[in-house]
């Protein structure tokens, strides 16, 4: 497998380096934050690094001849685009900027790329504004910015995977989210673990902390993703969810939980994704035999013994 890998810094991408086979060819675009270090470390000598920034025509190009030169008439057999703005919420007041960033990337990218399959990371914002049960079968209509970019870029997929033909087949992943290492600090699980873990007894959560969060281990993630990567031919949207959405005020009850601390939590002011919404799409499961099997209380448990060891000096830097 030729992988080309963007958002290969991030979150997700990090885990995607670690869990993918050793027999894969991966490039692995980044822009801001360096990887020689993190794969010096893991030993992953199968993965090329390459510096880009994807709103560059110029850089995307340069980017496209550089893995043309690596694998010839050979191709690259997949692409897996993480590449994202990483923060919903900000898109609210910067909606030009993340459109840049979500969506003018990717066609950026399209414009110029030819690839056999292509899994485009959409989100499950694209729901935004409606409750009860979701498939991709439901009309959207969102208003946050986040989810419209997100929602856009999903057609310009479709529309270079059908019209122009330089994409042999795609899956539009409406991704419902992951926490565990090397997540932002910013991330609530990370940043409330790191809080109890620090003697924090009081949370203060915006909203009134009943809206839902429908997130996965990220090793679950990732090997769904992975999965996906080979699903060559197939052309169409799916939901990727853990099924068991919680609340934001059970999640941080379970955190303190794993810690062994008991909390005191407040409520204050409001959110920017208030979400009552729910994935019932079983396309990920029934098509692709993908299903989550780390339980939320499990995986809790690991972030907190990766943080205490990154801590105490054991872990694995970022």
């Amino acid at each position: 497998m030729r992988l080309l890998l963007t958002g290969a810094s991030g979150f997700i991408g990090r885990n995607v380096l670690l869990r993918a086979p050793r027999d894969w060819e991966i490039l692995a675009v980044h822009h801001h934050t360096a990887l020689d270090g993190f794969l010096s470390r893991h030993q992953l000598t199968h993965v090329r690094p390459l510096r880009c920034d994807l709103t560059s025509a110029r850089e995307v190009s340069a980017l496209v001849r550089d893995a043309d030169a690596t694998h010839g008439s050979a191709g690259i057999d997949a692409c897996l685009y993480l590449a994202a703005n990483g923060d919903p919420a900000q898109s609210a007041d910067r909606p030009a900027w993340d459109l840049q960033l979500n969506t003018l990337a990717l066609v950026t990218l399209l414009e110029q790329i030819r690839v056999g399959h292509l899994v485009y990371v959409s989100s499950g914002a694209v729901y935004d504004g409606l409750s009860g049960p979701v498939t991709p079968e439901t009309p959207v209509a969102p208003r946050l910015p986040y989810a419209i970019s997100k929602l856009a870029s999903e057609h310009y997929l479709r529309a270079f995977a059908e019209r122009r033909k330089t994409v042999g087949s795609f899956v539009n992943v409406r991704f419902f989210g992951a926490y565990g290492p090397y997540e932002a600090p910013r991330k609530i699980t990370t940043r409330w673990m790191r809080a109890l873990m620090n003697g924090q007894d009081e949370f203060t959560i915006r909203g009134n902390g009943q809206n839902l969060i429908d997130f996965m281990y990220v090793d679950d993630a990732v090997d769904g993703f992975l999965r996906l990567t080979q699903a060559g031919g197939f052309c169409g949207t799916v939901d990727f969810a853990s099924g068991s959405p919680m609340t934001v005020n059970d999640v941080v009850r379970a955190l303190a939980r794993a810690a062994g601390r008991e909390v005191a939590v407040r409520h204050d002011g409001h959110t920017e994704e208030f979400i009552e919404f729910h994935s019932v799409d079983p396309t990920m499961r029934d098509r692709f035999g993908v299903v989550p099997g780390v339980t939320f209380a499990d995986g809790v448990k690991r972030l907190h013994d990766f943080l205490a060891q990154e801590r105490d000096g054991a872990g694995q830097p970022a």
